[in-house]
């Protein structure tokens, strides 16, 4: 009798075990409420820890069963740093996000795209960190006009290592006008205190987070189901309540 309790606390341990999960602040809101919702679809416990990467990395070396980007450049530095614990060839592309502008409520400084940012007196803040390094460039040179960059650079005032430095800042600073970064993360500032301006069909950049499961994971099949479902349709609704594009 005791050895058929132990088999079956084993198996119910190994049924229920918890799943792993870390990585950027970006895609973070959409994959804890999925982890959430598929905690009460499957009983299974899907835990998210996000933030900076030093934050989390030593821990995640230890015990990540899943490890996920806000672009393909942050996967790839992920690869060296974890040191053969997760494999190219294993990696998902998830859903892309638009990188657009954060201006105030009411859009004082009436901006309408990119180019105003080239050619009105605004203070601009920049992420230049994460999953964001050389943004700004990319948009002002999509067309190969030097002059864009030119003009860009006499208007950036405030430098960001991440986003959550950004959004802390421009909660903190008001003289900031405009903010150069992820579409999404005007949801997590709140209508309150920002508004989404699309940088304008010759100007927009987009990024894909990025997901795989750690070659080391002792919960490798538990991890894929979970993965399967951040993919599915009925997770693609959360991704698009997010400020995501949905994965067709």
């Amino acid at each position: 009798m005791k050895k058929t309790a132990l088999f079956t606390t084993l198996i119910g341990m190994f049924l229920n075990a918890e799943v792993y999960v870390y990585g950027p602040g970006g895609p973070a809101p959409v994959l804890k409420e999925l982890a959430s919702m598929y905690e009460q679809k499957t009983g299974e416990k899907i835990i998210v820890t996000a933030g900076p990467a030093n934050v989390w990395m030593d821990e995640a070396k230890a015990k990540a069963d899943i490890i996920y980007s806000g672009n393909s450049a942050m996967m790839d530095t992920f690869i060296s740093k974890f040191d053969g614990k997760i494999s190219a060839e294993k990696i998902e592309v998830l859903n892309i996000r638009e990188a657009g502008i954060i201006v105030r409520p009411n859009n004082p400084k009436k901006i309408k795209n990119f180019k105003d940012l080239l050619k009105k007196d605004v203070k601009i803040m920049i992420v230049n960190g994460a999953g964001q390094v050389g943004l700004y460039e990319d948009m002002a040179l999509k067309h190969g006009k030097r002059e864009n960059l030119v003009a860009l650079r006499k208007h950036i005032k405030v430098f960001a290592q991440n986003s959550k430095l950004a959004v802390e800042s421009w909660n903190n600073d008001p003289s900031i006008d405009a903010l150069i970064i992820w579409k999404h993360w005007a949801n997590t500032i709140g209508s309150e205190k920002a508004e989404f301006v699309k940088s304008g069909k010759g100007s927009v950049i987009y990024r894909a987070s990025e997901i795989v499961i750690a070659n080391d994971s002792p919960n490798a099949k538990q991890a894929q189901d979970f993965i399967n479902f951040i993919k599915s349709d009925e997770a693609q609704k959360v991704w698009v309540e997010k400020g995501w594009i949905p994965a067709k």
